[in-house]
């Protein structure tokens, strides 16, 4: 399983288009503008690729449809998402130089005196705010009319926005192919012809793992019912694949496909998520769209193809009533049925808005019935039953772990 980082933050991005129609594509070109902009200004490619990364995730902190709106609008503040967006990246040793300039992506530059911040992460984190605020103000003109563009960003160079950076983007204005890009669905890909744009970084199996936990905390943390899920299916997941004999590689692929297997519910809204009753056929189908958005999401990266099948192929039933494609036993691998098991029990065992967990006893009654119904894998749940306490003793551990992580988050951050 190879795969680049930056092929895996760009494709994963992706899904922070999922909370509205009017964010989509606003990753893709901030990172495109930024990267402009850096190569402008002299920046050196270590740091180019740091301020990639970072432009590429920089609203991951907004959580919430409104917060990501509301970033969209010019004289956003945005202190909030960017700091949970810091607190996302940060324990994370391949995002930590990123995160500090994602903290800071809506700080106003008069601000920079009194940070304890490094000052070159502090000069990136200009370059971004500007980036985010010029694709902001294309958005609003719905054109790239330089002069008019420039009219609003030079009254605010020296308090808000970088001075050299505005003295920069004012020469690439006048270049219409500057602007062109942005129109195209994937703005960065006009960066594929500088070769020396980035450093090329390869990533390991357990760094991997690490960005993936990231994103199971931005799929899982806009709710206290699930803010703990995806850890708790990933432990599960990886536990029955143990015991069904599977190698190692591909256990570090079970451990990523169920840090992701939900990333499709970003496009839920949260008032879905935490209802506290059934839900109405209208949200059912909001919700059974999750699976193949995150499959469009997952297989944008190349090296992910095991862990995007298992991901989004964990509603399908073996009896060929699952969703979304409804495939039939023979279509689904071993690696999805472990995923789909693992999801069951998982979400049977836990506190959602509508009951409270299940005891096992009366878990495993309720999967048995699934597997004789032809919705799970007889012999996989037989597996369960057989190892059913270290199984239970690992989730709970990974998910209290979760649960601390949650906590510490969220920990002198103000409520909206």
């Amino acid at each position: 399983m190879g795969v680049r980082l930056l092929d895996f933050l760009s494709g994963l991005s992706g899904a922070l288009d999922l909370m509205s129609s009017e964010v989509v594509g606003h990753h893709k070109r901030v990172a495109y503008l930024a990267s402009r902009l850096a190569k402008a200004l002299g920046v050196e490619r270590e740091e180019r690729t740091e301020l990639f990364m970072a432009a590429v995730l920089h609203d991951v902190g907004g959580f919430t449809l409104q917060s990501r709106l509301a970033a969209l609008s010019f004289e956003a503040d945005g202190a909030r998402h960017a700091e949970l967006g810091y607190r996302l990246l940060r324990d994370n040793p391949l995002l930590d130089d990123a995160a500090v300039i994602v903290r800071h992506h809506h700080t106003p530059r008069s601000r920079y005196p009194v940070l304890d911040e490094p000052e070159r992460k502090l000069f990136l984190s200009g370059i971004l705010n500007l980036a985010d605020r010029l694709d902001v103000l294309t958005l609003r003109f719905k054109a790239c009319e330089p002069a008019e563009i420039m009219g609003h960003i030079r009254p605010r160079m020296g308090y808000q926005f970088e001075p050299q950076a505005v003295e920069a983007l004012g020469d690439l204005a006048a270049d219409p192919m500057f602007w062109a890009p942005l129109a195209s669905a994937d703005p960065t890909q006009a960066l594929t012809d500088d070769p020396d744009l980035f450093e090329e970084r390869g990533v390991s199996h357990g760094q991997l793992l690490q960005a993936s936990t990231a994103f199971s905390q931005i799929i899982d943390f806009r709710s206290r019912f699930t803010a703990t899920h995806s850890r708790g299916v990933a432990e599960t997941a990886v536990c029955l694949a143990e015991k069904a004999g599977l190698p190692a590689e591909d256990l570090v692929a079970m451990r990523l496909a169920g840090d992701l297997h939900d990333l499709g519910k970003l496009a839920v809204p949260s008032e879905i998520i935490d209802k506290p009753g059934p839900l109405n056929a209208e949200e059912k189908a909001v919700m059974q769209r999750h699976p193949e958005l995150g499959e469009a999401i997952l297989s944008s990266v190349p090296g992910l193809e095991k862990v995007t099948a298992w991901a989004s192929q964990h509603h399908e039933q073996l009896g060929g009533l699952g969703y979304p494609r409804g495939l039939a036993a023979g279509d689904i691998p071993l690696g999805s049925r472990i995923m789909s098991l693992a999801d069951v029990f998982t979400a049977l065992r836990e506190d959602r808005p509508y009951r409270v967990g299940m005891a096992n006893g009366q878990t495993l009654n309720l999967l048995d019935k699934m597997a004789v119904d032809g919705a799970l894998d007889p012999e996989l749940v037989s597996l369960m039953r057989r190892n059913l306490d270290e199984l239970d003793i690992r989730r709970c551990a990974a998910q209290a772990r979760a649960a601390a992580e949650f906590r510490r988050f969220y920990d002198g951050v103000p409520r909206q």
